[in-house]
């Protein structure tokens, strides 16, 4: 695979939260009909409620496989 973007801040591209960010890569091909879509943790966020505010887990990244 290739890597397309690193460190992306969803809600500084969106200008705030609950907002839609759409990015596209031109020049992808997909062969077989399907793709793998990976999801990775940064480790950052929380399952559980510890204070108002702080809420998770954090998707650190979105991988695309076709």
């Amino acid at each position: 695979g290739e890597l397309k973007l690193q460190d992306f801040n969803i809600k500084e591209s969106a200008n705030g939260s609950f907002k839609d960010v759409t990015k596209v890569f031109p020049n992808i091909t997909v062969t077989s009909g399907s793709l793998r879509i990976h999801l990775f943790w940064a480790g950052k966020g929380t399952t559980v409620i510890p204070k108002r505010g702080v809420y998770g887990p954090l998707i650190s990244a979105i991988t695309v496989t076709p």
